[in-house]
């Protein structure tokens, strides 16, 4: 069970027990950042929660059914495309279902991914599951915003967190899994120990090392060239923060040779801030460059 999940090896011994030891829960809450692998452990906990034998078997009609897609005692639960919420709809369509018996195994399992998307009037409408589950049920909320739920909500859920993924266990599913070797560990630095961080950001090496090039050379611009260098330092502007990011990341290897660097730090954070607040985009960029020239070249 979980052998072939990378990371979180304590959360692997933790629903092993449980499974071994029958004491599965009526609901869970697996709480960690997006991209580090909780719905492929919420799958295989759910598969082995279904099997119908004393351990997981991977043979039994169950965990064949579940390998196939196709066990209808296993649900997940998802935002609709056209939407930014999990409805209310959808969580009392599942409270109605959840009552019907199970049809090959003898539970059901109910899988609610970004559970934090369910606003109050869907929290709500789960709770009354939550209160009296069916002696059969089990409900897994995966979310990255435990802060978002319903106290009520948290109070009846096992809470199980995961941690981030390691460089080196990043390094191996980007390998085996995507086909991608030769990263720099500034971008390793900039994924955070997130999967899904690191496929939207891997193919933007070139434009990462390109700006690392230049801030690591700031010191041999004049303040005009610092200002034309703009348009390379920052493409595209939705994705500003996340290049501010990245900058505050080749500061902070810089300040242990030069404590200036420091407030190149403080001033790429004004920044972040500024831009989140929705302030003039062209002024606070430019703002920002005037700032950390003037910091090394004052």
């Amino acid at each position: 069970m979980f052998e072939n999940i990378k990371g979180n090896e304590e959360n692997k011994k933790i629903l092993s027990k449980i499974i071994n030891e029958k004491k599965v829960g009526h609901s869970y809450m697996f709480v960690g950042q997006t991209g580090i692998g909780k719905m492929l452990f919420a799958k295989e906990f759910a598969k082995a929660i279904l099997c119908l034998q004393e351990e997981q078997c991977n043979n039994c009609k169950s965990c064949l059914e579940f390998d196939n897609n196709n066990n209808p005692d296993i649900t997940i639960i998802e935002k609709e495309e056209d939407s930014n919420v999990i409805k209310i709809d959808q969580i009392r369509q599942m409270t109605l279902k959840i009552l019907e018996k199970p049809i090959i195994s003898n539970k059901k399992v109910y899988i609610i991914n970004d559970s934090e998307l369910m606003n109050e009037p869907a929290q709500n409408s789960l709770l009354k599951t939550l209160e009296e589950p069916p002696e059969y049920a089990t409900i897994i909320l995966i979310t990255s915003r435990e802060d978002l739920f319903l106290n009520t909500i948290k109070s009846r859920c096992t809470k199980i967190m995961f941690n981030k993924l390691s460089n080196e266990d990043l390094k191996q599913i980007l390998k085996m899994k995507y086909n991608y070797e030769n990263i720099s560990n500034n971008m390793f630095l900039l994924f955070d120990g997130s999967v899904e961080r690191a496929l939207n950001l891997i193919d933007k090496d070139k434009e990462y090392e390109e700006l690392s090039n230049i801030i690591n050379n700031l010191e041999k611009y004049n303040v005009v060239d610092v200002l034309n260098l703009k348009e390379k330092m920052f493409k595209q502007k939705e994705e500003a923060r996340g290049t501010l990011d990245y900058i505050n990341l080749l500061f902070y290897n810089l300040v242990k040779k030069d404590i200036r660097y420091a407030n190149c730090m403080k001033a790429a954070e004004k920044a972040k801030e500024k831009l989140t607040k929705n302030n003039n985009y062209d002024m606070t960029i430019d703002n920002f460059l005037l700032t950390i020239w003037e910091e090394l070249n004052g």
